[in-house]
């Protein structure tokens, strides 16, 4: 058995900015990202090559369904231990629904974790634009943004994509803090210099398309009965309208709400 590092999370949906935020933030350190290990897919290949320990924890994962069941938290330790660095920290990204907060909480207990969130139809046209409908569960994704959301708003330490577009600096400070980083202004300077040199299509996957142009805000492809079906919810609504997110179907390019008549 391999020594733990320090691991910490970052909890989001796809297509919610993890993967720049966690490459960004390991970039001042070198600390190792962890990125999915835990599932679905093998990652043992390019770009990742995580050893064939990757690999046994996926099968184990699905064979547990997806259940974070004591043999799926030892080997997953046990993978931290031999990925990390001479850091000795590994940040763990995990963009997907399920297990829940208390689950991971009484899995890995200590370790320190933030949740990302990011404005449900601008998150869910991203998903239409690259043409990942496989992603997209039953009603356009709404079941699970609706749960996400509902677990991000009893976090202690909770960020949002727009902060990490507008206000980078302050994002990067509380997600250093919620991590328990050691750090200064020299710290969030080389983060925001990884930002400015790259993107991130997904994960690994990087362009040389400009992140301060994010196209999936601009230019919408999200079918109408979408948007008709996520600001109709009104849980949904209410968290949009505390996040100062548009609900204005026109916004996102649904027909405009008509006044009067």
């Amino acid at each position: 058995m391999t020594t733990r590092p320090k691991v910490v999370w970052l909890h989001s949906l796809a297509r919610s900015g993890s993967s720049i935020t966690v490459y960004a933030a390991a970039a001042p350190w070198a600390h190792v990202v962890a990125d999915e290990v835990i599932g679905p897919w093998d990652r043992t290949g390019e770009p990742y090559h995580y050893p064939q320990a990757q690999a046994k924890l996926v099968e184990s994962f699905k064979a547990d369904n997806h259940t974070l069941s004591d043999r799926v938290v030892r080997k997953t330790n046990d993978l931290f231990g031999q990925i990390a660095g001479p850091s000795g920290v590994v940040i763990s990204k995990w963009p997907h629904l399920r297990p829940s907060p208390e689950e991971f909480s009484r899995a890995f207990e200590g370790d320190r974790r933030a949740y990302l969130i990011r404005n449900p139809l601008h998150r869910l046209n991203s998903l239409h634009k690259r043409g990942w409908v496989k992603s997209i569960g039953a009603q356009q994704d709404l079941p699970r943004f609706k749960q996400f959301g509902q677990w991000w708003l009893k976090q202690p330490h909770r960020l949002t994509f727009d902060e990490l577009q507008s206000d980078p600096r302050s994002f990067y400070t509380k997600l250093f803090t919620a991590w328990d980083f050691e750090f200064d202004t020299s710290h969030i300077d080389q983060a925001l210099a990884y930002m400015d040199a790259n993107y991130h299509d997904s994960s690994l996957q990087k362009s040389d398309q400009s992140g301060a142009n994010v196209l999936s805000e601009q230019d919408f492809a999200i079918p109408s009965e979408a948007i008709d079906m996520y600001l109709g919810d009104a849980s949904i609504v209410e968290l949009m309208t505390e996040l100062g997110w548009s609900i204005d179907p026109a916004d996102y390019g649904g027909t405009p709400v008509s006044v009067g008549g």
